[in-house]
């Protein structure tokens, strides 16, 4: 049996009016990543401001609006195990999402690592399997 390597899963300025902690947000991660075969990586969430989101928006894809997540890949298309140790940063606005309850903050927490893993949404089609991956992370760690 093969021993997969930790992943290193940093978390930044979570909001203590959130209802989950660190470990519970490391641990849905590790077993995200875990269905997809990938293990050894790092990968940062950072907990920001509109202010923060909306600066970093208007920098980095030229639209001056606060949005709900950010994601900057280190990774260039689809995730491979051996391409990179670092998959990327997200970057989330809970004041954005108007709900503090767990579920819409980790849709959008799940939404940036599937990002992170090469997944996009340009298309209809490529919405509505973005929304079905979404959906299936969400009943895995049984917030459905």
């Amino acid at each position: 049996m093969a021993i997969l390597a930790k992943n290193k899963i940093k978390i930044f300025k979570k909001p203590k009016s959130l209802p989950f902690k660190n470990s519970e947000i490391i641990d849905w991660f590790n077993d995200i990543l875990l269905i997809n075969s990938i293990a050894g990586v790092q990968l940062n969430i950072i907990f920001v401001t509109l202010p923060e989101i909306q600066n970093m928006n208007r920098k980095f894809r030229k639209k001056d609006k606060p949005t709900d997540v950010i994601t900057f890949s280190m990774v260039e298309g689809k995730f491979t195990q051996y391409s990179y140790d670092m998959l990327g940063d997200i970057y989330v606005c809970p004041d954005f999402i108007k709900a503090k309850d767990s579920k819409s903050v980790l849709r959008r927490l799940i939404h940036g690592l599937l990002h992170l893993l090469g997944n996009d949404h340009k298309g209809e089609s490529d919405l509505k399997k973005f929304i079905i991956l979404e959906e299936k992370y969400l009943k895995l760690i049984k917030l459905d």
